[in-house]
């Protein structure tokens, strides 16, 4: 049990470490205007994780995690979460 709680724990971090990089995109000021949490957050729902995963990761609930996409959402304008994905990793 605690090999499996290190490695998630060893993941986890890896995981946050690579989401601190940037990644080139053309909507940077509606990204300006997003928290530091939101933003945490829709770097790794942008790298495939769901809000539980996301959650886990950042050590904050699932639900939490949908209350800061709904913000992103709104504060960019957009409605799903696979434009955010795009926007994230410069596709829009």
């Amino acid at each position: 049990m605690a090999a499996t709680q290190r490695q998630e724990t060893e993941r986890t971090e890896t995981v946050i470490r690579l989401s601190a990089y940037s990644v080139p995109r053309q909507r940077d000021a509606d990204l300006d205007h997003l928290s530091a949490r939101e933003l945490e957050c829709a770097h790794l729902v942008a790298k495939g994780f769901s809000n539980k995963e996301v959650g886990q990761m950042l050590n904050i609930s699932h639900w939490t995690v949908a209350a800061h996409l709904k913000t992103t959402y709104v504060k960019i304008g957009i409605s799903r979460r696979t434009e955010l994905a795009y926007i994230m990793r410069g596709l829009l």
